[in-house]
């Protein structure tokens, strides 16, 4: 073994020892104290009556000890193995720190065992572990940080064979009554913020790495996704928080319905970001299908009340960026009425979350290039969309006139206002931001959207 790969296995070792001194530390204090107490209240839902004793399920539930020791040498890159220790102490410490401030217990009696190989086991958890800390539940935590870095490592029939195992664990505190339904959402939701406090970058090299298809042809290593992550990950959290709410209101099924919907909805829509998929609402003519309206409704709803909101502060509506060119905002009809761009349109609809207004539809020169909000944009991506609206405007009609927008008006749009307005003016980059920031005050560019036009400019140059 060469001096690199043992310097290597010798952090990954450490972490493991660290990783095990954290737990010991804080694990067993945290149980005796609950025991201790006179008192310690039990959560359950009512319909955790009806979950049933499976005493095999002690196997996955027991071999989180061993994913617990070997999953840190799977982090090949120092950064990967410092995010998963950070990850881990966050989730450890503040996991203790609930089962200080808010202790519980498992309620139901563990039915007897007969088989003998699973008798070893049931005897060695009644005699390690405890009823107590159980809200949020580290072992289903855990099984989420070893999923966090084993994703990436395999393919085919291995990743999945492995993710059903994790999920097994993690359901296997249920079914060897260990834990409560509330124990495992609550620990969801604690390592959903880990995943966001502490981002991976090289979890998101991974996973556009193995994309197939469509996606891999369009990966320009030069610009991390990173933020696609984090959009996720945000989601995903919402989603978790709002499948919580939905237990607590098993009493009101309209309210259980709407808000186990509104969870689903955000871990759909957290899918569709991680995995970069731009047109998941919308089809090649902008229009987005009544049973995706319909599954969407939240989601939509919630971007058609920010849309309704935020257009109060564009005054004017639509910036004339170029001679007959219109940037900003989703106009509804009476204001493109007022504009007089009612007619004779060309149309660069930008927005993936929201249809257009039907006035535009009729139009015969209506494009589509759906990009994801306060995401990255893809490099392949934006070459095909500017040479299109450089087509489209060199292109014009004499009694034509062109509108690009998105659902705000604040980013997408204008990052390709300042490439169309580079290119056709002869500017360089910092110049033509400069121009189109005195004309729409209101233009939001974050760092992700400079990268990506530097990019862009290179690659044209």
């Amino acid at each position: 073994m060469d001096e690199k790969r043992l310097k290597k296995v010798g952090g990954q070792l450490l972490v493991v020892i660290y990783c095990l001194l954290l737990f010991q530390l804080t694990y067993p204090y945290t149980a005796a104290y609950a025991a201790s107490l006179a008192t310690v209240p039990s959560f359950v839902f009512d319909f955790e009556q009806h979950i049933p004793f499976i005493p095999w399920m002690i196997l996955p539930y027991m071999s989180s000890g061993l994913f617990f020791c070997l999953v840190p040498f799977y982090c090949q890159q120092k950064r990967e193995l410092l995010c998963y220790a950070k990850r881990f102490t966050f989730v450890t410490l503040i996991a203790a720190l609930c089962f200080l401030l808010f202790p519980l217990q498992f309620s139901f009696d563990r039915p007897q065992v007969e088989n003998p190989l699973f008798t070893i086991f049931f005897s060695f958890l009644k005699e390690y572990d405890s009823p107590f800390n159980q809200a949020p539940s580290l072992h289903v935590a855990y099984a989420c940080l070893f999923w966090s870095v084993l994703r990436w490592k395999f393919n085919g029939r291995k990743k999945i064979i492995f993710g059903i195992w994790l999920l097994m664990m993690g359901i296997g505190t249920l079914a060897v009554y260990q834990h409560h339904v509330i124990d495992l959402l609550t620990a969801c939701i604690l390592v959903q913020f880990s995943f966001i406090l502490f981002p991976n970058a090289i979890e998101q090299q991974h996973s556009l790495r193995q994309k197939s298809g469509f996606y891999t042809k369009k990966l320009d290593s030069r610009l991390p996704a990173i933020r696609n992550q984090q959009v996720a990950n945000s989601y995903y959290l919402i989603g978790w928080l709002f499948l919580l709410l939905a237990l607590f209101c098993e009493g009101n099924v309209l309210l259980m319905i709407v808000s186990a919907w509104v969870a689903f909805v955000c871990f759909t829509v957290g899918y569709n970001y991680l995995c970069g998929n731009t047109g998941f609402l919308k089809d090649n003519r902008g229009r987005t299908p009544l049973i995706k309206k319909v599954f969407y409704g939240p989601y939509q709803l919630a971007y058609w009340l920010m849309w309704r909101f935020f257009r109060k502060k564009n005054n004017p509506p639509l910036i004339e960026l170029l001679p007959r060119c219109y940037v900003g905002p989703r106009l509804d009809a009476s204001e493109l009425i007022a504009l007089g761009l009612d007619r004779s349109l060309v149309v660069f609809d930008l927005a993936a979350e929201l249809e257009d207004v039907k006035l535009l539809w009729g139009m015969e020169k209506y494009y589509s290039f759906p990009l994801l909000d306060i995401a990255e944009i893809d490099v392949h991506d934006a070459h095909v969309i500017i040479d299109a609206m450089l087509s489209a405007y060199r292109n014009l009609d004499e009694h034509e006139n062109m509108v690009i927008h998105c659902t705000m008006g604040y980013s997408r749009s204008m990052i390709f206002a300042i490439l169309m307005t580079r290119e056709l003016l002869s500017l360089d980059l910092n110049k033509a931001i400069d121009r189109v920031k005195s004309i729409n005050r209101h233009m939001v560019l974050r760092a992700h959207a400079i990268q990506l036009m530097k990019i862009i400019v290179a690659d044209r140059s």
